[in-house]
């Protein structure tokens, strides 16, 4: 029993210890003590791969191109839908530390509310390029900019409109 307990006490000992097994073939010898500042921006780079304990170590995701769309649109969600009002959004920046879910249908809903996977989409931005009223709306509201703007900045339009027409 003592024997084993002087074991563990070695063997935390030996952890701690600068001479290792591969000692021999180091350039130089390292510190016996690691700097007080080294030790703080290694604790501050773990610290910022999670957001904390009180949220459960909610991880840093990864930010492709996909998922900044993703982030982009809803970040801009009060244009895609007019009549529905949205709070407004205090972010202008994307959101380091966020998790994507999946809905899941709902089995009770099989045949009267449900996306066939023909409808399904892998992204937010596809699912909105796939909507027909979203299309019909967006051209809608772009022809009512193109107007105003005619109508405004008619001169300049029409200037503009001839350079076109000079370079083909």
């Amino acid at each position: 029993m003592k024997s084993n307990l002087l074991n563990q006490k070695v063997q935390a000992a030996l952890k701690k210890a600068v001479v290792t097994e591969n000692f021999e073939t180091l350039q130089s010898i390292p510190p016996y003590e690691v700097p007080k500042r080294r030790l703080q921006a290694e604790r501050k780079k773990e610290r910022e791969k999670t957001k904390g304990k009180n949220w459960f170590g909610l991880p840093a995701t990864e930010m492709t191109e996909e998922v900044k769309r993703d982030l982009e649109i809803i970040q801009m969600r009060s244009v895609l839908d007019p009549k529905h009002f949205y709070k407004k959004n205090d972010l202008k920046v994307l959101p380091k530390y966020f998790q994507v879910g999946k809905v899941l249908d709902s089995p009770l809903e099989f045949y009267s509310n449900r996306l066939t996977k023909k409808e399904r989409k892998k992204t937010l931005v596809d699912e909105l390029l796939a909507d027909a009223e979203f299309q019909k709306y967006n051209k809608r509201k772009y022809k009512e900019i193109m107007e105003e703007k005619q109508k405004t900045h008619y001169k300049s339009w029409r200037q503009a409109k001839r350079l076109k027409k000079k370079k083909k």
